[in-house]
């Protein structure tokens, strides 16, 4: 069950701001949220909470955006991630938006 799932907007691209609306769980108190990708490629993104919500930013924010060509319309969900032999405790799935 996913913890968050967002369609990606604009502004979303630069960095993810989750609002209470698409918040089911809160993460960890921390200032970095490290996930897993569908490839195994380990991602630690800024993480911090402001009066709109929760934000993911930084480079490594920058460079998933990049390398999974996530586009306005996607949709990027992440979970728990429960297998054993990953480092990262989250795991972060893009699901297309079939008119891109």
């Amino acid at each position: 069950m996913a913890l968050l799932q967002k369609t990606v907007e604009q502004l979303d691209l630069q960095q993810l701001t989750v609002t209470e609306a698409y918040d089911t769980e809160p993460f960890p108190n921390a200032s970095n949220l490290t996930v897993i990708d569908e490839r195994l490629c380990p991602w630690t993104f800024d993480y911090r909470v402001s009066r709109r919500g929760r934000v993911l930013s930084g480079s490594h924010w920058q460079g998933f955006i990049r390398q999974n060509h996530v586009q306005v319309g996607d949709t990027v969900s992440i979970e728990r991630n429960d297998g054993h032999c990953y480092r990262a405790p989250y795991k972060i799935e893009i699901i297309r938006n079939r008119r891109n």
